[in-house]
Order: C-alpha cells, then structure tokens, then sequence
C-alpha cells in the first residue's frame, strides 16, 4: 500500500482551537505543525504498541507456566505413584 500523500481529518472543536492557538504562537502553518507533530508521536505510539503486545506475550507465557506448574506439583491420582514406584511396601 503506498503511503498516503494528502489526508483529511476532522478535529473536534477543543482540539482545532488549540491546533488556532498553536499556528498563531509559533507561526507555522496548521498543516505544518501537525506533520510536526505527527512525525514527533508516530515512532512512540508505534513503540508502545509493540510494548504492549510484548506485555501481553509475557502474561501470557507466565499464565502458561503457571498452569504447567500447578499440573507438576499436584497430587497424583490414586494408585498412582505405585504404578511407577520400582519400590514395592512389603517387598525385600
């Protein structure tokens, strides 16, 4: 997909007073000042996505061991740790 030239976008009326306040306090153009800020936020907010989705890997890997462990540590069914003990009670 080839990167977009133009955009449009709507800001609601909060942020277009700001974006008005912004223009006149640093005598930039609108459209400068968002390809400004655009470029100044896009590598942050991508890094925190990728942050995010790691977080989110790493519960996910220790709700998985977790899980491993409880199943190693619990109690064996009846019969059996006999089944697999070559040590017999009663046995010489």
């Amino acid at each position: 997909m080839a990167a977009p030239q133009t955009l449009t976008i709507s800001l609601d009326p909060g942020l277009a007073d700001r974006l008005a306040a912004a223009t006149k306090q640093s005598g930039l153009t609108a459209s400068d000042l968002v390809v400004r800020a655009l470029t100044d936020h896009l590598d942050g907010v991508t890094a925190y996505g990728r942050i995010t989705d790691e977080v989110n890997a790493v519960k996910d890997h220790i709700a998985t061991l977790a899980g491993l462990i409880g199943e190693a540590l619990a109690e064996p069914p009846p019969g059996a740790a006999e089944a697999i003990c070559r040590y017999k009670p009663g046995s010489a």
